[in-house]
Formats: C-alpha cells, structure tokens, sequence
C-alpha cells in the first residue's frame, strides 16, 4: 500500500486469540504492530497501525456458530463484527491476500455515502451462483448506513444459523441490497490489468484439466513459477530488508 499511497494511512488490524481450539489459531500481537508501524512511518510520519482484539463475544460467537467449522479459517468472520468495535465511518476492509497496484486512495474517495457498502463482482460467483453476486475480499464500508440498517447484525445472525458454502461472502450478498457495484479494477481476481489497483490473490480455477489453484501473495515461488507475475518483485526486495 505505501509504495502507492504517500497519504497518511489509519490502518486497523483485527484479531482474535482462538488458540485454544486450534493452536495454529494465532492472533496477531502488540509486537506484530509495532513492526508494521515502523513500515509505515518511514514513509509517512502520520501513518498509523491499530490493533484491534475482539473479546470473548466473538470466541463465543464463532463457537457457536453453524459455520465454526468449514474450509476459511474462522478469522474471517472478523469483518462482521466491524459494527462493535472503534472505527472511523469510512473503511476499506481487505482480505490479506491482496496486493497492491496502484493508489488505494482512489477505492476510499468513491462515494458511497447513500450506499452500505462498495463491492467488485465475483469473478466465478457471477457465472455459477448469480449475476450479482460479489466478492467480500475488498470491501468499502460506510459504517453509518451499515449501523442503521443493521447489515451485519443480520449477516453474524445468518452465519450463526444457516451452513454455507462461502460463509460470510454468501450472508452479505443475500442481505446486502444497498451497495455500489465497483469496477473490477479494485479487486482484480486474475492477473493484473493496466489499471489495476488491487489485486487480490483468491482461488482460481484452472479448466483444462480441470481443478483449482490458490496461490497467495506470499508464495513468491509460485506467484512466478505458475502465475507468471513479476509486479511485486521490488517488493518482494524490500520483504528481504526488513524480515
């Protein structure tokens, strides 16, 4: 992001501690922000990393929920829950398998301002599921309208009864109807375009043969082997620096 954005960033961080379920059920820590602050800092003196640990409402709350067990981990819950914690009106909430292509600031001054929320269509979800159906991994959030009408509430109360398939993703395009479609450039599901901003690194599927491929950002390996993506490669350079 702060290779694109030389404005200030307000950055929150959500997580939660869940390792006493399952010991890979890390949460981010105190240490963690500090190193990211560092980051930030040097490019931006305002920037800013926040962290944010939900309590035990959520540990209970994913317990308990029909989804608790399914193939995404349980932090992706997270976002639901953006209505009970401190947080400015506006926020872009990113899944953190995306990287970065151009100016994010460009995603948060579109105006949603009569809108819960500013979504990209599925690049899969709109051929097999429905035409409209979008993507959760970039979302801009205005949280005002998303309080008032009680968007998540009803989402966290659906993944609480209901099984689904892409849990929280399939909860908020059905109870989602006040939203912005975006172009597709802020949450590019292939590989990058000319005008890409935000490329984000989700399953794919491969036709002939067919099966699946879900390579993350930081599998720079394969990112390169089976992608053929070098946009990151300065960054992947700093990585080295800085780890």
């Amino acid at each position: 992001i702060i290779k694109h954005t030389k404005k200030p960033l307000n950055i929150f961080i959500l997580t939660a501690d869940l390792q006493k379920y399952n010991q890979n059920y890390q949460p981010i820590t105190q240490d963690d922000v500090v190193f990211l602050n560092k980051i930030l800092k040097q490019e931006n003196i305002n920037s800013n990393a926040t962290l944010i640990t939900l309590d035990e409402n959520f540990e209970n709350w994913i317990m308990n929920s029909a989804n608790k067990l399914s193939s995404y981990t349980p932090f992706a819950f997270l976002r639901l829950f953006a209505d009970k914690v401190d947080i400015p009106d506006k926020i872009i909430c990113l899944d953190t398998d995306i990287m970065l292509n151009g100016d994010i600031s460009e995603l948060f001054n579109t105006d949603i301002s009569n809108y819960d929320m500013g979504v990209v269509l599925d690049r899969y979800g709109k051929i097999f599921i429905k035409p409209n159906y979008f993507n959760s991994g970039v979302l801009l959030m205005n949280m005002p309208k998303i309080k008032q009408n009680h968007l998540l509430e009803n989402v966290r109360n659906l993944c609480s009864k209901k099984k689904m398939f892409f849990p929280d993703q399939d909860a908020l395009n059905k109870l989602c109807n006040n939203k912005l479609y975006l172009p597709r450039k802020f949450n590019e599901q292939g590989n990058p375009k000319k005008d890409t901003i935000i490329q984000h690194f989700s399953k794919r599927i491969v036709w002939f043969p067919f099966h699946t491929i879900n390579i993350k950002p930081w599998d720079i390996q394969n990112v390169h082997k089976k992608y053929k993506i070098h946009n990151y490669d300065d960054i992947y350079e700093d990585r080295k620096s800085v780890v």
